[in-house]
């Protein structure tokens, strides 16, 4: 998404429905947050390669996790940090 291919203001406050943060660093859009697994998505003008990097690590994170600690439940760090309001006249 991010910068070359952002998602399009018809989906803010549509398909995905708040801001928040992956790993306290990436900021993102979600959507979806009760369904089994939420949408996330980079915000438009953060290069996409910056979520997949974080996410990358956190899978390393978590490979070591397991064999340190195997019977922990480790969560998705995923911060809601408000609602996409959609404009009035649903236009933006």
């Amino acid at each position: 998404m991010s910068i070359l291919s952002r998602i399009p203001s018809t989906e803010l406050g549509t398909r995905f429905t708040h801001y928040g943060w992956f790993c306290g660093v990436v900021p993102v859009y979600l959507g979806d947050l009760e369904g089994e697994a939420p949408l996330v998505a980079e915000r438009n003008g953060i290069p996409e390669w910056v979520l997949s990097l974080a996410s990358a690590l956190f899978g390393a994170l978590v490979q070591v996790a397991a064999i340190v600690a195997p019977g922990r439940d480790i969560q998705v760090p995923l911060m809601v940090t408000g609602p996409i309001m959609p404009p009035p006249g649903g236009d933006r």
